[in-house]
């Protein structure tokens, strides 16, 4: 049937506006690339420069924002690539082994990080493999830090339909036994250059981090077809999940 004139108009302004929005969030995503990679050459002469000054205090305090400017820049390239994540063609992957590969990576530098599997029948699982390794690593990255170096566990579950023996999301949970988040932030966190550093970390003068690193996961997350949830654990701590579909990423974030 032929839609009412009005009602056509209005999907086709709709329509309309998507796009523009799009473009919008494109644009800025390519500025905020743009200007991070233009930054790594003045930054590098900078530092050659300051590796120069004969005052060792002021010397160390330099590099030390210049560290701080580089992180910044790193993540803001990280931040652009997420938003294009689902162009990665999914493929199959032993999800357990992949697991398994970053909590020893964890382990080797020295980090209390151990994993559980609840989910000792899983087949593979068909999803975007880069993205996934990246956005369990930025958690996991995460518990370390904030973690204050007690033990971080990472925990494989799944979740099965009512009445139907086959599992219908896959859960991977990254617990920390750090100050937790405030409830009122633990949605806004995950916005891009959001930062709770008083309750996040005790030293205030190490508080850095770019606020970044959330919306990494998070973006991520999204190009999975998955979802990404925080909570405060009640014997202390913060609980990152993420839940996948079995069926593999659905569409674009």
């Amino acid at each position: 049937p032929t839609l009412p004139i009005e009602v056509a108009q209005a999907t086709r302004a709709l329509q309309a506006l998507q796009t523009r929005v799009q473009a919008h969030v494109q644009e800025r995503t390519q500025l905020l690339a743009a200007i991070s990679h233009d930054l790594q050459t003045p930054l590098t002469r900078m530092r050659l420069r300051t590796e120069q000054v004969a005052d060792a205090e002021l010397r160390t305090r330099l590099l030390a924002d210049l560290d701080g400017m580089s992180a910044l820049v790193a993540e803001g390239l990280a931040y652009a690539r997420s938003t294009h994540a689902h162009q990665e063609a999914p493929c199959a992957v032993d999800l357990p082994a992949l697991l398994d590969a970053l909590v020893c990576d964890a382990q080797d530098a020295g980090h209390d990080v151990r994993l559980h599997t609840d989910a000792p029948d899983l087949p593979p699982l068909h999803t975007r493999v880069q993205a996934l390794r990246r956005v369990v690593g930025n958690l996991l990255d995460n518990a370390v830090k904030f973690g204050e170096g007690r033990p971080v566990t990472v925990t494989l579950s799944m979740s099965h339909s009512m009445g139907q023996g086959t599992a219908q999301r896959v859960h991977i949970a990254v617990d920390d036994a750090g100050p937790g988040i405030p409830e009122a932030d633990l949605l806004t966190v995950l916005q891009p250059f959001h930062r709770v550093d008083a309750s996040r970390n005790r030293d205030h003068r190490n508080s850095g981090g770019t606020g970044l690193g959330l919306a990494i996961a998070q973006q991520l997350s999204l190009a999975l077809g998955g979802e990404l949830t925080l909570a405060n654990r009640p014997e202390g701590g913060l609980r990152a999940r993420l839940s996948l579909p079995t069926g593999g990423p659905v569409g674009a974030p």
